[in-house]
């Protein structure tokens, strides 16, 4: 899966740097803190989801810094709301999908 964040110029609301990530390597502390402020059956449509961004944006700052490790703080300034909400929502999917395949790979 490759996640893409947009960085725009503030004045003229054009693209000026896009980060891409084709893999997310998150620390658990960080899955730790979003699973902290998520409730996941309210997280059936993407208003719900938009409201968990607005919410936790000082928990998801440092969850995109990890993704896209070259972003700055500025940048993250420069970004678009409704572009963060699906890929948030990749990125929590994929660090499920990797909690789940933990399971498969232990021994017991």
């Amino acid at each position: 899966m490759q996640l893409v964040l947009n960085i725009y110029d503030p004045v003229t609301k054009m693209i000026t740097k896009q980060y891409t990530s084709e893999t997310v390597d998150i620390m658990f502390g960080t899955i730790e803190d979003l699973i902290d402020i998520i409730d996941m059956d309210n997280l059936s449509n993407d208003m719900e989801w938009a409201k968990l961004i607005v919410m936790s944006m000082k928990k998801i700052k440092p969850l995109l810094k990890e993704v896209f490790t070259d972003v700055t703080d500025e940048e993250l300034k420069n970004t678009k709301i409704k572009e963060l909400v699906p890929l948030f929502i990749n990125i929590f999917k994929f660090a499920l999908d990797e909690i789940k395949g933990l399971g498969g790979n232990s021994k017991n």
